[in-house]
C-alpha cells in the first residue's frame, strides 16, 4: 500500500511553529505520514506569515517554487496570509485550497475532503522540543500590525488543557517544551488563571527544560517576575520586543511603554538572572522616524546588550494606521538603517557567544548538520559538536571552545 506523505512548510513566528506541529501530530495519529526535510510529498501545507510585505513576498515564493518542483502534488495554504488575502493566494499556480487562521488547526479532520485518495500508513516523528500554543489573538493594534486581523481575539486554552498536553508531551519524551502566544503575558484560563498561574503548575511536569516564546513587556508584571524568579525548570531566556528605541516613536507605534520603562524591566530579569539571555525584535524607519531618533534606537540597543536581535525594516501593510502616516521613510535611508542595526545586532550575537567559552553549558542536541551534532543551550545559543548520534534527544554538559556568527563550537 502507498502511503500519503505530508510536507509541512512554517513561516513566521514560533505561534505558527506550534499550530504546524499540532496539525502534524494530528496528521500522524490519523495515518499520515509525515515527511522531514529533502522528502518528496504528495501534500504539501504551507503555513502562511504576514507580519510584513517581506513575509508575504517570501509565501508566494515558496508556493510558486512548489508548483514549479512537484506539479503533481497537492498544495494547501494557511496561516496568516491565508486569512487576511486569501483570494490572492487561490490566484497562485497549483494551490488546491486556502485555509484560513481560523480552521487552520481542524485541517486534519478535513484533509479528506481536500485530497482524495489517500492512502494511510502509521508514522509519528521524534522530536526533542515541542511547542504548545496556550493563547492566540491580540486587541492591543499597535499601528503598524496586522495580526488581530488575522489572529482575531485574544483566546487561551483552558487550564486543565495546558496540563494535559504538557503531561502527554511529556510521557512522549520532550525534553524541552515552549510555551507560545501572540500574546502569550496577556494568557486568561477559564478560572482567570494568569501566565503565572500555568507556570506554577508545570513544575510538577517532568519536562527537563521550559522555554517562554515572546511575551510582551507591558504584560510582564510582578506576579510573573515572581514565579521567574525560581523556578526549576526554566530557561534563562526571555524574548521581549523592543520594536523601537525612541518614546516618540513607540507613542506613535501604539506601544504602552517607554524607553525607561523598557531598561528597567530588563534589568529587574538580569538582577533575577544574572546569566539572564534577553533578545528581541526591532523595527526599523517606522514612519516619521528620524536620523537623531534612530541614533538613540541605536544607542539603546547597544546599551541592554541583547543576545539577539531581530532587525525588521517597517513594511507598510494596507489596512494598518501606519501605512496611511506622513513620512514614510525612502528606500535608501530604509536600508542604510537596517544596515546599520544588523552590524550592532551582529556584534552583540558574536559577544553573547563568546561570553560562554570555556564554560560548562547543557546542550539539548536536536539533529546531526554539517558541523556535526547541533543543539540549543537553555540561552537558545546554538551549539555544533562532534559525538554519537545517540546524544540527540538528550541534554549533556560541554564545554565550547570557539564562537562563530554567534554559533558556539566544542571538539
Amino acid at each position: 500500500m502507498t502511503s500519503a506523505r505530508v510536507r509541512i512548510f512554517t513561516l513566521g513566528c514560533k505561534v505558527n511553529q506550534c499550530d504546524s506541529d499540532e496539525i502534524a501530530r494530528a496528521l500522524a495519529a490519523r495515518g499520515y505520514h509525515i515527511g522531514g526535510e529533502g522528502e518528496p510529498a504528495e501534500i504539501y501545507i504551507i503555513n502562511t506569515c504576514t507580519v510584513t510585505a517581506t513575509a508575504d513576498a517570501k509565501a508566494r515564493k515558496l508556493i510558486r517554487r512548489l508548483a514549479r518542483s512537484q506539479p503533481q502534488a497537492t498544495l494547501i495554504v494557511t496561516g496568516c496570509l491565508a486569512q487576511r488575502d486569501p483570494y490572492a493566494l487561490l490566484d497562485l499556480p497549483g494551490v488546491t485550497a486556502v485555509v484560513p487562521n481560523t480552521r487552520k488547526l481542524r485541517l486534519p479532520d478535513f484533509l479528506p475532503e481536500l485530497v482524495a485518495p489517500l492512502f494511510p500508513t502509521t508514522y509519528l516523528p521524534s522530536r526533542t522540543r515541542a511547542f504548545l500554543k496556550i493563547q492566540d489573538g491580540c486587541s492591543h493594534r499597535c499601528a503598524y500590525c496586522v495580526v488581530p486581523q488575522a489572529r482575531g481575539l485574544p483566546a487561551s486554552k483552558p487550564m486543565q488543557d495546558v496540563i494535559a498536553d504538557a503531561q502527554s508531551l511529556a510521557g512522549s519524551g520532550v525534553q524541552e517544551l515552549v510555551l507560545c502566544g501572540i500574546r502569550l503575558g496577556a494568557y486568561q484560563g477559564d478560572g482567570q488563571e494568569t501566565l503565572a498561574a500555568v507556570l506554577r503548575q508545570l513544575r510538577t511536569i517532568p519536562i527537563p527544560r521550559l522555554r517562554l516564546s515572546s511575551i510582551e513587556p507591558m504584560d510582564v508584571g510582578d506576579a510573573l517576575l515572581s514565579e521567574l524568579a525560581d523556578h526549576p525548570m526554566l530557561c534563562h531566556h526571555l524574548h521581549l520586543p523592543l520594536q523601537a528605541g525612541d518614546d516618540d516613536v513607540l507613542r506613535a507605534m501604539g506601544r504602552r511603554y517607554t524607553t525607561a520603562d523598557f531598561a528597567a524591566l530588563v534589568q529587574r530579569v538580569r538582577h533575577l538572572w544574572p546569566d539572564a539571555a534577553i533578545t528581541t525584535d526591532v523595527m526599523v524607519a517606522f514612519p516619521g522616524e528620524t536620523d537623531e531618533q534612530f541614533q538613540r534606537a541605536l544607542a539603546l540597543v547597544r546599551e541592554l546588550a541583547f543576545s539577539r536581535v531581530h532587525v525588521f525594516p517597517y513594511s507598510p501593510r494596507p489596512g494598518t494606521p501606519a501605512a496611511e502616516l506622513a513620512g514614510q521613510v525612502p528606500a535608501s535611508v530604509k536600508r542604510e538603517r537596517v544596515r546599520q542595526m544588523l552590524a550592532l545586532a551582529e556584534d552583540l550575537e558574536s559577544k553573547a557567544a563568546e561570553r560562554w567559552l570555556g564554560r560548562r553549558v547543557a546542550v539539548l542536541f536536536e539533529e546531526k548538520g554539517r558541523h556535526g551534532l547541533t543543539g540549543h543551550t537553555e540561552h537558545y545559543l546554538r551549539l555544533h559538536a562532534d559525538g554519537p548520534d545517540d546524544w540527540i534527544g538528550r541534554i549533556l554538559p560541554v564545554t565550547p571552545c570557539r564562537a562563530e556568527g554567534g554559533d558556539l563550537y566544542a571538539a
